[in-house]
């Protein structure tokens, strides 16, 4: 960090004992309500890491670490636990694994190959927007397919490359605004299907009370969500100030042509493992089953899938190398975004506890919303599941909110199995803050965005799928469930 006072003090050490007492000295702050004394210490450490990841944007990994030693001296267990819980967790395991291929991409030089080819497209000359709609779409939905966090990996670095050739600055708003993009699409698409994936917990769980849903009208009501939500961002983008395309406008694509030359074998390997990996995941998701080749398919899984395909990656060698350089591709790990991801992740579970207390409380505040009228209800009650996932772990966030809703379907009048579909589908969105999701993480975790720009694009993701929600998916839904 470069911010100092007068007189050459540096302000990192003012951050740093802001730092530790929130993660260590707000446990002992009077508990409130129902929030036990371990509450308090976590929402200490949770504040904690939000305000040092905000201060230091440039070097989140110090805030990272410290939040998983301030765990350790809570009743959460020792410092050892606390690593344990926050690299077991599944999705710190697919991003350390997804970096061996963010390295073999950068250093094969295969992400530039990439934006010179967008860059220099002839169907987006002199169309910036054509061209910013067709970097967040496609890859969006592609994620519909595949493992969101793997594609996630792959275009960050494909939008580095494409920021920093387009001459955008750390902080500007337009790479932020793609990434909010990006990772919207991502997240309502995530839910478009009831019987895969996440939403077959809200299955699951709607069928134990003996509620039926309604597939073809929760699909009808994702498919318009997701048209809705692609162009409206669009639009969002275009009608933003300070969102900027004219770099992209007045950019030389002849530099981009002249430099794109045919690719190498290595990088032409590097494509075809990238492809193979992700062919692999889609087949390995849709054709896992209970016997034969589908029970080992469903056993290796994806992470078995990504686990050897790295390993073949390293041995097959192209002009002598190997298409993996075990050595060379630790080099481009994103250790900032990793740490976010561990420390975040294990902190947010931590919140939603029931030793914690912070549950009961939300119910207790959520009383009022008894008397509401059927719709607003329903907007309500998504509204705040889409907060709260920007603060905690989005399992445990949706699971109580449908454990909420189900039992306020005994005494208010609602259409519950909207209600569920709210909440499953806004119960990812969780783009805010770094610790609102793995997605979150990224956007905050990245060279072209700083604190303040990640947060005016999560504030202005938050009003516009508030808008959706309430013009879009409660309607439709309401009409066709």
């Amino acid at each position: 960090m470069s911010e100092k006072a007068k007189g050459g003090f540096d302000m990192k050490y003012v951050h740093l004992a802001v730092v530790c007492a929130f993660m260590f000295l707000f446990r002992f702050v009077p508990t409130i309500g129902t929030i036990t004394p371990y509450g308090m210490a976590i929402i200490g450490i949770f504040i904690g890491l939000i305000y040092g990841w905000s201060v230091d944007a440039d070097n989140l990994c110090w805030t990272s670490l410290l939040g998983l030693v301030a765990l350790g001296v809570t009743d959460f267990g020792n410092a050892g636990q606390a690593l344990a819980a926050a690299f077991g967790n599944e999705s710190v395991m697919l991003m350390l694994l997804g970096m061996f291929f963010v390295g073999m991409l950068q250093d094969s030089k295969l992400t530039e190959w990439l934006s010179n080819k967008l860059l220099g497209a002839k169907f987006t000359q002199g169309k910036p927007w054509l061209l910013t709609a067709f970097i967040i779409i496609v890859p969006a939905l592609a994620s519909i397919l595949v493992n969101q966090t793997l594609i996630a990996l792959i275009m960050i670095v494909i939008y580095k490359s494409i920021f920093e050739q387009a001459g955008y600055k750390k902080g500007d708003l337009y790479p932020a605004m793609v990434l909010m993009g990006f990772f919207v699409i991502c997240s309502v698409a995530f839910s478009l299907f009831p019987f895969r994936g996440w939403c077959l917990m809200t299955v699951g769980m709607a069928t134990k009370a003996g509620i039926q849903i309604n597939m073809a009208g929760w699909i009808i009501t994702e498919v318009v969500a997701i048209a809705v939500t692609c162009v409206g961002w669009m639009l969002i983008m275009m009608i933003t100030p300070g969102c900027k395309v004219a770099n992209l406008k007045d950019i030389d694509i002849t530099q981009f042509q002249k430099g794109d030359a045919p690719m190498t074998p290595k990088q032409k390997a590097v494509l075809a493992v990238t492809l193979i990996n992700v062919v692999g995941c889609i087949v390995i998701s849709f054709a896992g089953g209970n016997e034969g080749i589908r029970l080992v398919m469903k056993n290796i899984g994806v992470y078995g899938w990504v686990v050897g395909v790295i390993a073949f990656a390293m041995v097959f060698k192209v002009d002598g190398e190997p298409i993996l350089d075990k050595k060379r591709a630790p080099a481009y790990f994103y250790w900032d975004l990793i740490l976010v991801v561990a420390a975040a992740m294990v902190v947010a579970n931590q919140i939603t506890n029931q030793a914690a207390g912070i549950t009961p409380m939300v119910g207790q505040l959520m009383a009022p919303l008894f008397g509401l009228p059927p719709f607003v209800f329903l907007l309500a009650l998504g509204f705040i599941t889409f907060i709260l996932t920007n603060l905690a772990n989005n399992v445990a966030v949706t699971i109580t909110m449908m454990t909420v809703a189900m039992t306020m379907a005994a005494q208010v009048q609602f259409n519950l199995q909207v209600a569920l579909m709210v909440i499953t589908i806004y119960g990812v969105i969780g783009l805010l803050t770094p610790a609102g999701s793995v997605n979150g993480a990224m956007i905050h975790a990245r060279e072209f965005t700083t604190t303040k720009s990640a947060y005016i694009a999560g504030a202005i993701m938050i009003v516009f799928m508030t808008i959706v929600m309430a013009a879009v998916i409660i309607p439709l839904g309401l009409a066709v469930m």
